[in-house]
């Protein structure tokens, strides 16, 4: 079997970053340097793993990658717009994040709503993350699928051994600094990658041209749909534990506030590209998967080198998401279940022993659950809505209008965000005329919210 360049820097990534993450385990003494990198994180750095967590195989698979690829320009654009929207609110409310000191979300929403919501946010959290570091494993897979034709079910399985070994050990001290180098492979390989994409393909004149006219109208979704794509990551942002737990990391409060806008910039900058690329690839390639739009230009329709680097930043982009996830919800079982419930006493060894177990275990259950999940973007969009309609709202209330709040409207609004958000999807698949038209998010975030508002505190 003859190798490609793109699959060595593939490879050569994978195994830098398992290097990496066996090495930064040596500067991991506590609980807290294990969950928040002994709250020491500079901006540069901090923006770096803000950006590598938050764009992953949603970003480069689903996403604008592929709503670019499938539907056009104005569907990336929702996806897109969804994410600096909800970063910039949630820049705005940095310095506070990082003055509660925190290591988790339920740590914070029971300092507001009880122990009850505590348990209750844990296992919302825990649902949500084991599907989204699923879907990462499988993104891996798929790269290694195009560009070498090894099985996706076994490139799944590598990436499964490289993502538990970079959380296991360094914890966030790992993830930080490797989601820092990652980052700065992505946004070189995208910002050479791409426009000499384009370049090569006639220009973006011609790309505009070979693609379906309906690819640059708004008519080319509905509006429901539209509303889909933005609300999901909009409402999931703006709660995600990840960015929250990097807030903690910080090792200030005006370091977490320019990291926010930071990782913002970034961000849209990024999301840019990638939908450039897949347009790009929807005119080369009008046949091919959209899962695969982007991949498949990086190692087609690029110089080999830049192209090789290029798809090994895209490997960096779900690696790098799927570590953060994992290592984030290992914490959560040690922090918010094992800790606080089980045994308060435990020793700074004991806690570190639970969490890496944590860890290895929910990577295996991940693994799992993408055998059910194969079609990635459905269940992107799936998780961000659970996450965002249930505990976004609550959160955001925990934060900003503590003294405004009861217990009893933050537990109603997180299971109502839930339960609806399940109940919603279940009606969509047994064909439901209405749960097919109308997103999830769109029912269960506005019930989430009127729940916290009508059980307010009395003026």
């Amino acid at each position: 079997m003859e190798f490609s360049f793109a699959f060595y820097c593939v490879m050569g990534y994978l195994a830098l970053i398992t290097v990496a993450g066996i090495f930064y385990a040596r500067k991991v003494k506590t609980d807290e340097d294990y969950s928040v990198a002994g709250r020491s994180l500079p901006t540069v750095v901090l923006v770096g793993t803000l950006m590598a967590t938050w764009m992953g195989a949603g970003t480069v698979l689903g996403g604008p990658a592929a709503t670019a690829y499938q539907v056009g320009i104005f569907g990336a654009i929702a996806f897109s717009l969804g994410s600096p929207v909800g970063q910039l609110i949630l820049t705005f409310i940095a310095k506070r994040i990082r003055r509660l000191n925190a290591q988790t979300v339920p740590e914070v929403i029971e300092l507001v709503y009880g122990p009850f919501a505590r348990v209750v946010a844990t296992i919302i959290i825990a649902l949500a993350y084991i599907g989204i570091v699923a879907y990462q494993y499988q993104g891996v897979g798929l790269i290694l699928n195009s560009i070498l034709g090894i099985p996706v079910q076994l490139g799944t399985l590598m990436a499964f051994g490289v993502i538990v070994v970079t959380a296991l050990f360094g914890g966030l001290y790992s993830v930080a600094y490797t989601d820092f180098l990652s980052t700065i492979m992505m946004m070189a390989g995208l910002m050479i990658g791409v426009p000499m994409a384009i370049s090569m393909a006639g220009g973006w004149d011609w790309v505009v041209a070979n693609v379906p006219p309906s690819h640059f109208e708004f008519g080319g979704i509905s509006f429901p749909a539209l509303l889909g794509f933005f609300f999901p990551v909009f409402f999931y942002v703006m709660g995600d534990q990840n960015m929250y737990q990097r807030f903690f990391a910080a090792k200030d409060e005006e370091t977490a506030r320019k990291s926010g806008l930071g990782w913002m910039l970034g961000c849209l900058t990024t999301y840019l590209f990638v939908a450039a690329g897949s347009l790009t690839a929807r005119a080369l390639y009008p046949d091919i998967p959209a899962a695969q739009s982007f991949v498949h230009l990086a190692s087609h329709g690029m110089p080999v080198v830049i192209g090789g680097i290029c798809v090994a930043s895209i490997a960096a982009f779900i690696v790098t998401t799927a570590n953060s996830f994992l290592l984030s919800v290992g914490v959560n079982v040690s922090w918010d279940v094992y800790t606080r419930f089980i045994n308060k006493e435990a020793t700074t060894e004991r806690k570190l022993f639970i969490s890496r177990a944590s860890v290895m275990g929910l990577g295996i259950l991940a693994y799992v659950v993408i055998q059910y999940f194969p079609e990635l973007l459905i269940l992107q969009q799936y998780t961000y809505t659970m996450y965002g309609a249930a505990i976004t709202p609550a959160l955001m209330a925990a934060v900003i209008w503590p003294h405004r709040v009861t217990v009893a409207g933050g537990v109603v609004s997180i299971l109502t965000g839930g339960i609806v958000t399940i109940a919603w999807e279940a009606a969509n698949r047994n064909g439901w005329q209405v749960a097919a038209t109308y997103p999830a998010v769109l029912i269960a975030a506005p019930l989430a919210i009127l729940a916290l508002f009508l059980l307010k505190k009395k003026d």
